[in-house]
């Protein structure tokens, strides 16, 4: 299963986050909020639900967001 950890209204914001949970070792994903809103939609940032905890730390200890 995966868990959203982050919503971004900007695709620059979230390939940022999922940048540095990659340079983490930790995977991600990316995915519309809303499909029907098209490119205008928000972009939820996914993680393993295995991965959530160390994920939340990371954008926490590193003050990313």
């Amino acid at each position: 299963m995966w868990t959203v950890i982050y919503v971004s209204q900007t695709r620059r914001t979230a390939k940022k986050l999922m940048d540095e949970l990659y340079n983490s070792g930790i995977i991600s994903k990316l995915r519309r909020a809303d499909v029907s809103a098209g490119e205008e939609s928000c972009l939820e940032v996914l993680v393993p639900n295995s991965e959530m905890e160390a994920a939340q730390d990371l954008i926490i200890e590193n003050d990313l967001f």
